[in-house]
């Protein structure tokens, strides 16, 4: 298999920062801050910056195994562990992948059936969503960047949650430092599903213009997102109460309902519709790797199994048909993000260390 991009394929450097923001910048964003307040209190905001540290260090030996291999993660597998290991761990990431576009989709069409719609099919959105994500992907990778660099607008939508200030409690931040280290810890793993996404850059580094110079992007990307996640904990943890975030599912959107403009009576219904501008990048970059990873396995076109991938995840999002079939959908995702981040990325780091060592002596 080549792992060199025709140049005209490629992207900026400076790019990799707008891809991870994107990834990161989900639906899940819209509940991250009810399990770590419920573990961590008003000291969650601890969890955010130690996590946001173990992040910088794996985004770190993504680099280092990337840099030393000059491959994308689907030709280190077959270097690594040969052609029948190797691709079993690509089928695992294509499964991951998978699931994680079923889960957005789903999510997504949950929050419009809740908010705006509440009578409407689901099939009917997930037809149209998927189809809308077959055309982004057949552009290829530059036009799935170019709709990640739109979704940059949630970041403007972002900044709406201000209005709330009148209703803030600054008092719920005290006192400080209130809680045991176990209790950060177990907020910080919480916190983990939040910062998956880093390692979509074991797909994207080949289609990066001299992909070196992008590895301090992406350690700006996750400077941003933390302070994005910092202020949505302490906006949270002044706004409701331990007990009351119990009862929300979307914290980041039941803060609109605070907001009132004299021409527009339900500011949520705006907040809610945006969240599809967090939906299509993950999707598109998910179903693009994972489309590529088959591509290169078997030697066929993207497009030949772009639609078979899409009408699986078609299949799978009727078939979730509530709340609590979400949340274990979400259960699975944030257990295999969790082994990606603390357990396969430091494996395959060491391994590359020792491999690398080996070739010099050899």
């Amino acid at each position: 298999m080549n792992s060199t991009v025709n140049e005209r394929y490629t992207v900026s450097p400076y790019l990799i920062f707008v891809v991870i923001q994107s990834m990161q910048f989900g639906l899940g964003f819209l509940s991250m801050a009810i399990k770590p307040i419920q573990l961590a209190g008003q000291d969650a905001w601890v969890s955010v910056l130690l996590c946001a540290i173990i992040i910088h260090v794996v985004i770190y030996m993504i680099y280092r195994i990337l840099n030393d291999n000059e491959a994308d993660l689907i030709h280190i597998h077959q270097q690594f562990f040969g052609k029948w290991a190797g691709g079993g761990l690509n089928l695992i990431f294509i499964g991951y992948f998978l699931l994680n576009s079923t889960y957005q989709i789903r999510h997504f069409i949950e929050v419009i059936q809740v908010w705006i719609f509440p009578d409407m099919k689901t099939w009917p959105l997930a037809l149209v969503l998927l189809l809308l994500t077959y055309y982004m992907v057949a552009g290829g990778f530059r036009v799935i960047v170019g709709i990640c660099l739109l979704s940059l607008i949630n970041n403007i939508l972002f900044l709406s949650m201000f209005f709330t200030a009148p209703f803030l409690h600054f008092n719920n931040l005290s006192p400080i430092m209130d809680h045991s280290p176990s209790d950060i810890i177990k907020a910080t793993k919480e916190l983990t599903f939040s910062y998956m996404g880093v390692e979509m850059l074991f797909f994207c580094y080949t289609f990066i213009k001299t992909p070196k110079k992008s590895q301090r992007w992406a350690h700006w990307a996750i400077i941003a997102m933390t302070t994005i996640y910092l202020v949505e904990i302490i906006y949270s943890v002044l706004l409701f109460k331990t007990e009351q975030l119990s009862t929300e599912i979307w914290p980041a959107l039941s803060k609109y309902k605070f907001i009132q403009f004299p021409f527009i009576e339900h500011f949520e219904f705006i907040g809610a519709s945006a969240t599809v501008l967090r939906l299509f990048p993950i999707v598109c970059l998910c179903l693009w790797a994972s489309s590529r990873m088959m591509k290169l396995m078997f030697t066929i076109k993207q497009l030949t199994v772009l639609p078979i991938f899409l009408i699986l995840i078609f299949t799978a999002v009727c078939l979730i048909p509530d709340r609590n079939s979400i949340e274990v959908v979400q259960s699975w995702l944030s257990k295999i993000g969790l082994c990606i981040i603390y357990v396969y990325i430091p494996f395959m780091y060491i391994l590359d260390i020792v491999r690398m060592k080996v070739r010099r002596t050899v």
